[in-house]
């Protein structure tokens, strides 16, 4: 049986990143750091072959991607999957990160605060308080933003795994934390404290429909 190499990347640092502040479903292009750290990520993995590409539809993901395929006439045209699209904010789109944390801190005092943040469970309580603070109550859920990810890279997975050939390798350009999610169930203790950093890869392989995670945000060295 086929084995699907999969490399899960981050898009590149957009405005809203360089600002500080909560990008869901809102977008915004790519700074110039952004565009810089997504070419020499695109020379990082210039070696490997890919036999597909599926893409979030979020604009940053898509000129990620753009800089990404430049070096990879192999691929046809990358497959755009709403699946693969940023974790839903709600109300909370576009504010200030700083203002997340102090709220958070008058909530619970800085103690409880504190223990949350290092405790194992950083990721579903980040979550959480997303939920918690959202008014509108259109923020995602754990579970829901979990399942819908897991749902998506099963899809696309087991499809890659029906066509002819040997072992395939597939490139995926979604978001930090949507594939945070997916890390979280997958392998919750090997998921960095502060998530997936902009323009990092992490490799997961799909075989005998089961995940294994290979190797974990990793990005390309600035003179590669």
């Amino acid at each position: 049986m086929a084995t699907i190499h999969l490399y899960l990347v981050r898009h590149g640092q957009t405005e809203l990143n360089a600002a500080n502040r909560l990008q869901g479903i809102y977008d915004s292009t790519l700074t110039t750091k952004g565009v810089r750290s997504a070419q020499r990520l695109a020379r990082m993995l210039a070696d490997v072959h890919f036999d597909s590409a599926y893409i979030s539809d979020l604009g940053r993901a898509q000129q990620t991607a753009r800089i990404i395929t430049a070096l990879h006439p192999e691929l046809k045209k990358p497959t755009i999957d709403v699946g693969l699209r940023e974790f839903n904010f709600g109300g909370l789109e576009g504010t200030k990160n700083t203002w997340i944390v102090n709220q958070v801190r008058k909530q619970l005092g800085p103690g409880t605060f504190a223990k949350l943040i290092l405790s194992r469970e950083r990721f579903a309580t980040l979550l959480w308080v997303f939920n918690s603070l959202d008014k509108t109550r259109a923020a995602e859920t754990l579970v829901g933003v979990t399942d819908r990810i897991n749902r998506t890279l099963r899809r696309i997975s087991l499809f890659e795994s029906q066509q002819p050939g040997e072992d395939r390798n597939v490139l995926i350009v979604s978001h930090g934390l949507v594939l945070s999610a997916f890390l979280y169930q997958l392998s919750p203790h090997d998921l960095p404290a502060r998530l997936l950093k902009n323009t990092s890869v992490t490799q997961v392989d799909y075989h005998d429909r089961q995940f294994k995670l290979i190797n974990i945000n990793v990005t390309p060295k600035k003179r590669t």
